[in-house]
């Protein structure tokens, strides 16, 4: 009943501060083979990329548990309210949830992602002016798309929560509705409820048509630009 494409994303512009550290860290390393001391700039650059990899490495963890979610949400049809006995509705309940809580968790790593990395750098003992930089140069890249970011995920948070709506009006009024089998539409007895249904997956639909557009600037945000 309500196709949902969910890509997430965390391209090119996302990561560009990590790679820019990284490349730093490797030519700081190539002057170490070639010379007997190295300033000690060089080496907190190094320790920081490390630390900011560990972030990153947070943030990828997270997202491949918010694809695999997505998946099951998919390939359950949770969204299509494929519903034969009740069971099946606290089955779809769990589904939603996991999806919900993969979420929180990448939003709460993207939204506060300066605070991560700045206590990543100081377990790492970096100091606080290269700790400022690298922050900084972080805020600078993800700045343009962690708006788009945390825009897609609200419309995840929507799409959930309405969800779990749904099947909660399904099972509070069991009894009270059906499914067509040949077209898969719910039919209710009560005008009611049945606006009620329609009401949460106009919102689910409503958010996917967003999530949908977000995600589109953010690819084409993310896409190599041709060099001048």
């Amino acid at each position: 009943m309500v196709g949902v494409l969910m890509v997430v994303a965390l391209g090119g512009a996302g990561v560009g501060w990590l790679l820019l550290l990284h490349a730093r860290a490797r030519r700081d390393a190539m002057v170490q083979a070639e010379m007997p001391a190295r300033p000690p700039a060089a080496g907190e650059d190094l320790v920081a990329a490390r630390a900011l990899a560990n972030y990153l490495t947070r943030i990828r963890a997270q997202v491949r548990d918010h694809d695999a979610a997505f998946l099951r949400l998919q390939q359950q049809k949770a969204l299509s309210w494929t519903i034969h006995d009740r069971p099946d509705i606290e089955r779809d309940r769990q589904i939603v949830r996991d999806f919900l809580a993969t979420n929180a968790r990448l939003t709460d790593s993207l939204q506060y992602g300066e605070g991560f990395i700045r206590a990543e750098l100081k377990t790492a003992n970096v100091p606080g002016s290269v700790r400022d930089s690298a922050v900084a140069l972080y805020a600078r890249s993800q700045g343009p798309v962690l708006p788009l970011q945390l825009r897609v995920r609200r419309c995840d948070q929507v799409i959930g929560e309405n969800a779990l709506a749904v099947l909660d009006l399904l099972d509070f009024n069991w009894g009270e509705w059906s499914r067509d089998a040949a077209t898969g539409r719910l039919d209710f007895t009560n005008s009611v409820t049945l606006a009620t249904f329609q009401d949460y997956v106009g919102k689910i639909e409503s958010a996917a048509n967003e999530r949908a557009a977000a995600q589109e600037v953010l690819t084409r945000y993310q896409q190599p630009r041709p060099s001048p």
